[in-house]
């Protein structure tokens, strides 16, 4: 089971925060951009099989970690 939960970030409006709820750990950040258009950004032990997840923008940081959440139950 993989859940992934958002929270934003306390200074930047434009960012927020992906933990695994059941791993109690932070898997990454998502950006905002000018436009409305969110990048994922995998951060801590997990960067490297989510390094791919750099090349691709979504509409919301909802969709994001919705892609971020099926990636993970896939493993």
């Amino acid at each position: 089971m993989a859940t992934i939960q958002l929270t934003g970030d306390n200074v930047k409006s434009r960012i927020w925060w992906m933990t695994w709820v059941e791993r109690n750990e932070i898997i990454g950040r998502i950006v905002q951009d000018d436009v409305g258009r969110c990048q994922i950004w995998p951060a801590g032990p997990h960067w490297s099989p989510m390094k791919s997840f750099a090349a691709f923008t979504f509409d919301s940081p909802e969709t994001a970690a919705a892609e971020v959440e099926l990636y993970f139950r896939g493993r």
